[in-house]
């Protein structure tokens, strides 16, 4: 199968596009609402391999939560102690950000056959035209661009940050939530989170470790936006605790 990115088009993506992202994404989408777009890589045939959602800002009407990763330290020069103590604070530090959202591709697992070159090839080009898309709307867009990839998950699908922290403040289903108010659930869950520091070392081991880690099929999408300038910048989700990537514009 052919990888060369010349090969693949680029271009909003229509009604036949979104049954087959929402198989990517494993939950419904719609088109989209206020500026955003959707912009879809496909074959040459019009099959599509990888799509996103351009977001010029996020937060302004629904504030957007992230916790920050942190560290306080605690010494005592004349007993000769010294403890650097990893910290979760909520906050908002990403409002008015614009946003590659909701990345999806097809996988092999996917009975797509697309092994890891091609679906390198269909992310790489679907983030160089987002940013091209972006550089010819420029005044749409923030100074920060970020990227929110899915923290690890078990066996059975939980993820142990939520586990460990989230399900502590809020007993219901996250699915269940995501179901019935889509992405904007975090926001509704942020007034039940610890508003103080929370030192991680109080989580369980397995929770204390998946703070700013990477879902198994994440890891390609990771070293890509890292090739496209995209960096950690010391913020993940508060459900699973997936890193959240920034990139400067200017």
């Amino acid at each position: 199968m052919n990888t060369s990115a010349s090969m693949l088009q680029r271009r909003d993506a229509d009604a036949a596009d979104f049954p087959f992202i929402a198989t990517w994404l494993g939950r419904p989408v719609t088109p989209t609402e206020h500026g955003e777009r959707w912009r879809v890589v496909a074959a040459a045939d019009g099959m599509p391999r990888a799509a996103l959602r351009l977001v010029p800002a996020i937060g302004l009407t629904l504030p957007r939560v992230s916790f920050h990763v942190g560290c306080v330290v605690h010494a005592a020069r004349e007993l000769g102690l010294f403890h650097r103590q990893r910290t979760l604070q909520l906050g908002h530090d990403h409002t008015g950000a614009s946003e590659l959202a909701d990345i999806a591709w097809a996988r092999d697992h996917q009975g797509t056959g697309l092994g890891l070159p091609e679906q390198a090839a269909a992310l790489r080009a679907l983030l160089a035209d987002a940013l091209d898309c972006i550089v010819q709307q420029r005044g749409r867009y923030a100074p920060t661009l970020i990227a929110e990839l899915p923290g690890p998950r078990d066996a059975a699908g939980h993820s142990p940050l939520w586990l460990g922290l989230g399900r502590h403040f809020y007993r219901g289903d996250p699915a269940a939530a995501w179901a019935t108010h889509g992405p904007a659930w975090r926001s509704h869950l942020a007034p039940l989170l610890p508003q103080q520091m929370v030192y991680t070392s109080f989580l369980p081991p397995v929770a204390e470790a998946a703070i700013g880690g990477v879902a198994e099929p994440a890891r390609l999408l990771l070293e890509l936006l890292e090739d496209a300038g995209f960096r950690y910048g010391h913020h993940v989700n508060v459900e699973d605790g997936g890193p959240i990537m920034e990139r400067a514009l200017d």
